[in-house]
C-alpha cells in the first residue's frame, strides 16, 4: 500500500476513535467535545506519531492511544486559543465559543486535556512519556503567552519569533515524534534526533503557516485569517516587513482595522515587491531539509517520516 494510502486509511482510524472518545457526561460537555474532535483537522501529529513508532520498528497498534493523545491536547490548545483570538472560524466551521460561549469553551478545553493525559495513561506508558508530555503542555502555554506579549511590543527580533514558535508549534510536533520512538524503544540517542527532527518540522510549519495567514484565504485554511493581522501577531513575514518600513507597515496594520480588505492588499503588496513572500519560502526549505538531516544515519527506517517532511512542504499548494 502506498503512503498516500496508508495515510488516508489511518486518518479514517483517527477520526472514528475521536467520534467516540467521550459520550458519557453532561450534554453540555460532550456536545462541544464531541463538535472539536468531528471536525476536519489533517491529523498531521497523530500520524507523526505512528509514523516515528512504525520508522523505529514498532506499530501504530501500540502507540495509537498516544497518538490520539497528542491530537487531543493539540486541539484542547486551539479552543483556548481561539477564545484568546476571539477567531470565529476554526476547521472550516464556527469556532466552539461563538456557536456556545466563553465558558462552555474553557470546560471544554479543561474536559479534553484531560481527555488527552486518560488516553496516555491507556497506553502502555512510559514514565518517559508521561514526562515529554506535560512538558510538552507547559511549552505550548508558555509559547502562547509570550505570542501574547508580543502583540503589545512595537519590535520582535527573529531570534525572539523563533524561540516562540519552537515552544508554541515546535514543542508539539517535537512531542508528537518523540512519543512514537520512545514507544518502539529505540536508543536515547536516536529518540533525540527524531524529537529534533519534529521540531524542526513544526517551525517550517508555523512559517507556512504565517505566510498562508496573510497569502491565502479562510475558505481554503479553514480558519478565520484576519485575526493576526488585527492583533498585530508578529510573525515571521510581518517582522522582516517591520524590519523594513515600520512606519509604512504600521499604516497599513491601521488601516486593516478599518478596511481589512485595503489593509492586507496593502501588506501583500509590500510584501511581494520586497521579496519577503520569497524569503520566507526559502526559510521553510532550508528547515525541512535540516529536519530530514537529522534523520540521516540513525538506524530506522526513514520513508515515511521523509514523506511527511514533503507533505508538510506541499501544504496549502
Amino acid at each position: 500500500m502506498s503512503i498516500a494510502k496508508l495515510i488516508s486509511q489511518y486518518r479514517d482510524e483517527i477520526n472514528n476513535r475521536l467520534a467516540n472518545i467521550y459520550l458519557d457526561g453532561p450534554k453540555s460537555l460532550t456536545k462541544p467535545v464531541g463538535y472539536v474532535l468531528n471536525g476536519s483537522g489533517k491529523r498531521l501529529r497523530p500520524l507523526l506519531t505512528i509514523f516515528s513508532a512504525e520508522a523505529c520498528g514498532g506499530s501504530k497498534e501500540e502507540v495509537f492511544s498516544a497518538a490520539l493523545a497528542v491530537e487531543v491536547l493539540h486541539n484542547f490548545t486551539l479552543v483556548h486559543d481561539d477564545i484568546m483570538d476571539q477567531d470565529h472560524i476554526r476547521h472550516g466551521k464556527e469556532t466552539v465559543h461563538h456557536k456556545w460561549d466563553d465558558g462552555i469553551a474553557i470546560l471544554t478545553g479543561d474536559a479534553m486535556l484531560s481527555i488527552a493525559l486518560n488516553l496516555l495513561n491507556q497506553s502502555n506508558v512510559q514514565h518517559a512519556q508521561m514526562n515529554i508530555f506535560i512538558k510538552g503542555l507547559l511549552a505550548v502555554c508558555e509559547g502562547q503567552a509570550i505570542d501574547k506579549e508580543f502583540e503589545t511590543k512595537n519590535s520582535v527580533t527573529l531570534d525572539e519569533y523563533q524561540q516562540m514558535i519552537d515552544l508554541k508549534t515546535g514543542h508539539m510536533v517535537g512531542l508528537a515524534a518523540e512519543l512514537g520512538a520512545i514507544s518502539a524503544g529505540v536508543d536515547f540517542k536516536t529518540c533525540h534526533a527524531i524529537r529534533d527532527y519534529g521540531r524542526l518540522v513544526g517551525r517550517a510549519f508555523q512559517i507556512q503557516d504565517d505566510y498562508l495567514e496573510i497569502f491565502s484565504v479562510s475558505s481554503m485554511m479553514g480558519k478565520s485569517l484576519r485575526s493576526d493581522i488585527i492583533l498585530g501577531k508578529k510573525t515571521f513575514l510581518m517582522i522582516h516587513a517591520l524590519e523594513k518600513n515600520g512606519s509604512r507597515i504600521n499604516h497599513a496594520l491601521k488601516t486593516a482595522q478599518i478596511d481589512y480588505k485595503k489593509g492586507i492588499r496593502e501588506i501583500r503588496d509590500y510584501i511581494e515587491n520586497e521579496g519577503i513572500n520569497e524569503i520566507a519560502r526559502e526559510e521553510i526549505n532550508v528547515i525541512l531539509k535540516l529536519a530530514d538531516g537529522k534523520l540521516r544515519g540513525l538506524p530506522i527506517d526513514t520513508e515515511k517520516l521523509l514523506y511527511f517532511s514533503d507533505l508538510i512542504k506541499h501544504r496549502g499548494h
